[in-house]
């Protein structure tokens, strides 16, 4: 979807092994302790945000490498006491709405008879463990080799491990801001909440707008992002997930095709006829 995984790369025995054990390893983890910690859409938020963390600041250190290919202008804009700090305040919250949530929403939408159950044994817990950490593992030391700051790396590692904490005991309910336009329009205010995404951290950081902005607008819209799902029904969460996928499978997959991302359109366009046609079949089934 975001080009950084091509459709014939997957192809690839090898890269299939890794992105399974990297991404699917991923969600199936986030989803067992979602799923064994209780739940709720904040727990998710929180779980994804540390994947993310995972992932981008510890695993491929991009938040810290200023030369990190897929940077751009974040290479410079808010990069602050050594870290892209709007590089890593995006990648964040991509990784736990693109990369984690989209998908264990899905499975709940989809199979709503295994919503409240795990869906790994402890044999196939710590496989998937055992693959995710040498995922993680194979990425630090062979993907990126970039020497990460000490104090800073430290410091990633640390937020990780209080937001896992924090989301194991987190008791309090979601923000309550539920707006009556989510409700009639979950698709329409998904699409424009990527659509703010993309504004935040592909537009502005172009211009003149203090990064300040973007460090502070994403997180406040992803936590209203994840307080809307709540009161979603089952439909309406399918809804929101068509519409937050819309901009990347309709739009951006396009430009990235043009720029010689072979494959990205039809995925992009194929994924989004799928999911409609499902959508409209399960609405002409309640």
């Amino acid at each position: 979807m975001s080009g950084s995984t091509p459709p014939l790369e997957i192809i690839n025995p090898f890269s299939f092994l890794f992105l399974w054990a990297f991404y699917g390893g991923g969600v199936l983890l986030v989803r067992e302790l979602w799923v064994r910690w209780g739940r709720g859409y904040l727990r998710l938020m929180l779980l994804g945000l540390s994947y993310g963390i995972i992932e981008e600041g510890l695993a491929v250190k991009s938040f810290f490498d200023p030369q990190w290919a897929d940077l751009g202008v974040l290479a410079t804009y808010g990069r602050v006491f050594g870290v892209n700090l709007v590089w890593a305040v995006w990648l964040s919250i991509f990784h736990a709405i693109f990369s984690i949530s989209v998908p264990i929403l899905l499975i709940d939408i989809f199979y709503s008879e295994l919503k409240e159950m795990p869906l790994l044994g402890k044999k196939g817990l710590k496989i998937t463990l055992v693959a995710f950490i040498s995922a993680l593992l194979i990425t630090f030391f062979l993907l990126n080799r970039y020497p990460p700051p000490p104090v800073q790396y430290s410091i990633a590692f640390l937020i990780t491990v209080l937001l896992v904490l924090k989301t194991k005991t987190l008791r309090t309910a979601p923000p309550k801001l539920m707006s009556a336009f989510t409700l009639k329009h979950p698709m329409s205010y998904g699409t424009l909440f990527t659509l703010s995404l993309f504004i935040l951290y592909m537009f502005i950081p172009n211009t003149s707008v203090p990064f300040v902005i973007p460090v502070t607008l994403g997180p406040l819209f992803t936590v209203h992002l994840y307080s809307q799902m709540e009161k979603l029904p089952a439909l309406g969460r399918f809804a929101l997930v068509i519409g937050i996928l819309s901009p990347f499978l309709l739009f951006y997959d396009m430009i990235l095709e043009l720029n010689n991302i072979f494959g990205m359109s039809a995925v992009g366009v194929g994924t989004f006829i799928v999911l409609l046609w499902k959508y409209r079949r399960m609405k002409s089934l309640s």
